[in-house]
């Protein structure tokens, strides 16, 4: 025969109105776990928590969109494998490394020191307010424009194909053995074994070999050599012009004639 469960007994349901009144009164919700399973919010339901934290010992997976309006603090690695977008001001103060290319299509301001180890391109203007020091070989395979002053504490070596022009006056290395051009033609050049100051275009020049210096205007020209003038050509005497000529006992063989102002060989 079966056991009746008399409901009216005293003990019985006054501890049934004991737990209705513990499930009634209590924080359900506090200190629960949540097992294998998982927790599931869908039908656009929200986990909203006030005043708390929320603490991920494990791994988080977003694959939506993280928004965050507050300040993010990160002590561990951060490692972003997609597009980074930073669109407010950005403070890093520590060590910083990039392996990748870098594009910053903004205004770039360094304060601090600045070291290029690697090949540095500049495709666009620079202006340099400050001192700007070279220590290792600097190449410009464009046109360089000085504008101030500029001074040369060094040599200044010019190679073949290469050429020094200031306003009309060119330094050519590569014209005989080195040449200073004027405007006109008018040229001072080295042909290896004399000096020679030309009027360009005219026969007119002045040769320096050696010891000899010669000075030539069409087909008349003045040798001096050592202690010795050569002359090659009418001497003329015009204006006021004077010669002072050495006196000798001997017969005179130099005519001067007054009337074209020239001396003659009388032998």
């Amino acid at each position: 025969m079966g056991q009746i469960d008399y409901l009216n007994g005293g003990s019985e349901l006054a501890d049934l109105v004991r737990r209705i009144r513990a499930l009634e009164f209590s924080s359900n919700q506090n200190n629960m776990a949540i097992g294998r399973s998982g927790l599931r919010v869908h039908s656009g339901g929200v986990i909203t928590i006030e005043n708390g934290g929320l603490v991920v010992t494990g791994s988080a997976t977003i694959s939506g969109e993280l928004i965050a309006d507050g300040i993010i603090t990160m002590t561990g690695t951060f490692t972003a494998t997609g597009d980074v977008n930073l669109n407010g001001p950005v403070d890093i103060a520590g060590n910083t490394t990039i392996t990748g290319d870098v594009t910053s299509a903004g205004h770039f301001t360094q304060t601090g020191p600045t070291d290029l180890n690697g090949t540095t391109t500049v495709a666009g203007d620079t202006t340099v307010t400050g001192d700007f020091t070279v220590n290792g070989p600097m190449k410009t395979t464009g046109t360089l424009s000085v504008e101030g002053v500029t001074t040369l504490k060094n040599d200044l070596n010019v190679t073949t194909g290469g050429k020094i022009t200031a306003g009309n006056v060119t330094i050519d290395p590569d014209a005989f053995d080195g040449a200073l051009q004027f405007g006109g033609g008018r040229v001072i050049y080295d042909t290896g074994s004399s000096l020679i100051l030309s009027n360009g275009s005219s026969s007119a020049m002045i040769s320096i070999t050696g010891t000899q210096v010669i000075l030539e205007a069409g087909s008349a020209d003045i040798h001096v050599v050592n202690n010795t003038i050569g002359l090659n050509g009418d001497l003329e005497v015009t204006g006021d012009t004077y010669l002072n000529l050495p006196t000798t006992g001997t017969a005179a063989n130099v005519y001067y004639d007054s009337g074209t102002g020239k001396l003659f060989y009388k032998p």
